[in-house]
């Protein structure tokens, strides 16, 4: 019935969806567009109550809930990110609930309009789903999800969800019955990366001005990516002899990173190799890290770029590794070797930005484990020596 794509566009005052070719990234792009949201009448934009709105659909009500305001605030609303890893995640979620209809048991004929799925769900199609999608070969290598992967969907789903019976779109609150689907620490990747590790691999890339002052600013600050790639020249300053850099992270988190004069002459010299000034001024709003086609990096490019840079070192502690290095095991690597410099469990969470100290306390979590370990007391035993 829905075998096809889904396109969008706006008309007038409501939101009208019909059959195309068109992708799921496609779709996703009009999905986050916010200038439709003012064309949405007032009952809908307060979304209380939709049921008396017998017209509305599944993909409006995924528009409603990417983009409602729970706050004058605008900070602490969702932000463009957010907004677009919940819509792919949604919009792909969707179309494999249609595909895998009859396998979970889901009359798609049951409803005479054919985007409101959502409404013909029970809590045994959900959980028929969540086992369906951990078993399905959809991650890297055609294997299952990873936990932490699954468990983000989830979340995701489960928001939905609960935003549709709030709502009255639904009657029955899927989102109370749903599997639990939490990270265990034995889940969580290999992301330990320690002093030694960190500078073989600097030292490999001294020659590249543009990867060593990627990877140097990423290590020396635990920046995430995307915080990385959204840096404008606006926002260093100095204070007090010190470079400090202004990040709105995750959730709109404020904060301020120090940059060490170290990196701000791998900035330079990063700079000086795109044949770009680097000036402080607080009214310049260029990035700092430009393409070499002079336009910021997208965060997905770069991560995977770097990855994939990371990853080609021939050093025996990459080799022999479960799990690639990425640029947030760097973010773990700062984590670590802060704590190793004596840095205390709050400091970090503040320049980690995170909200909570149970996730600054994750990044240490196994390294933790493996001092404390009571083999380390062996190692000067004499039951070792007679081995």
């Amino acid at each position: 019935m829905l075998e096809k794509e889904i396109s969008f566009h706006s008309n007038k005052n409501s939101l009208e969806f019909t059959g195309s070719q068109s992708s799921i990234a496609s779709f996703s792009k009009t999905l986050t567009d916010p200038s439709l949201f003012q064309n949405l009448p007032d009952e809908l934009i307060i979304m209380e109550d939709v049921s008396n709105n017998k017209e509305i659909n599944d993909l409006e009500m995924m528009y409603l809930f990417l983009h409602q305001k729970k706050d004058m605030d605008i900070r602490k609303n969702k932000m463009e990110n957010t907004i677009k890893e919940y819509s792919r995640d949604l919009l792909i979620m969707y179309k494999q609930i249609i595909e895998n209809a009859f396998s979970i048991g889901l009359d798609l004929n049951a409803q005479q309009n054919p985007y409101q799925i959502f409404k013909l769900l029970n809590h045994v199609h959900i959980r028929k789903f969540q086992e369906w999608l951990a078993a399905a070969p959809l991650g890297k290598g055609k294997k299952p999800y990873a936990v932490s992967t699954l468990s983000r969907k989830m979340v995701v789903l489960k928001g939905f969800l609960s935003f549709l019976y709030k709502t009255k779109y639904i009657e029955v609150p899927l989102h109370e019955k749903m599997l639990s689907s939490n990270v265990r620490d034995i889940d969580r990747p290999d992301r330990d990366l320690g002093k030694n590790e960190v500078v073989q691999i600097l030292d490999y890339y001294k020659d590249h001005p543009i990867v060593h002052c990627l990877l140097a600013t990423l290590i020396t600050t635990g920046l995430r990516i995307n915080e990385l790639c959204h840096s404008k020249i606006s926002d260093i300053s100095y204070v007090d002899g010190d470079y400090w850099l202004y990040v709105l992270g995750k959730g709109r988190h404020e904060r301020e990173v120090l940059l060490h004069p170290y990196i701000i002459e791998e900035i330079r010299k990063f700079r000086r190799t795109r044949r770009l000034d680097f000036i402080l001024d607080g009214s310049d709003k260029s990035y700092i890290f430009m393409t070499n086609k002079g336009k910021p990096y997208n965060y997905k490019y770069l991560s995977n770029y770097l990855t994939k840079k990371i990853n080609e070192v021939e050093l025996p502690f990459i080799k022999t590794r479960k799990n690639p290095i990425t640029p947030h095991t760097l973010r773990h690597a700062f984590a670590q070797i802060s704590s190793d410099q004596g840095a205390s469990l709050d400091q970090i969470k503040i320049a980690l930005g995170h909200k909570s100290i149970q996730t600054t306390s994750i990044y240490l979590q196994k390294k933790s484990r493996r001092e404390n370990n009571a083999g380390h007391a062996w190692k000067n035993s004499s039951i070792i020596n007679s081995l």
